[in-house]
């Protein structure tokens, strides 16, 4: 149940990415065979198919084409604008504890485990 829940968490992230419809894989959720077609779309697009925290679940990790670029809002990078650096974050997911500055400007602390 915990492994789905986290497959469909990231399916929500990738979908929630700017101009990106990630494809759905097609085999049954939890099978081997679902989790090589995810490998296997985040490969094609460029991602890295690692270990979450915890080291349970895999995860696509991309580097956004805005990595590491000055950011002054949320709405200047892909994933987030990082508030201490003032940079557009260096992957997605991110995962840990990070201030980032919204798209309105204010600052806010972003947990994502």
């Amino acid at each position: 149940m915990r492994i789905r829940f986290a497959i469909a968490l990231l399916l929500t992230l990738a979908a929630c990415l700017p101009g990106r419809t990630p494809p759905e894989p097609t085999a049954e959720p939890g099978t081997p065979e679902f989790v090589e077609q995810q490998r296997a779309i985040c490969e094609a697009e460029g991602g890295r198919f690692s270990p979450g925290p915890g080291g349970t679940t895999r995860v696509c990790f991309r580097t956004p084409e805005d990595a590491n670029t000055f950011c002054t809002t949320g709405a200047d990078c892909e994933g987030l604008c990082l508030a201490r650096s003032r940079t557009c974050a260096p992957q997605v997911p991110l995962f840990g504890c990070h201030e980032a500055i919204m798209e309105n400007g204010l600052r806010a602390t972003i947990c994502l485990d």
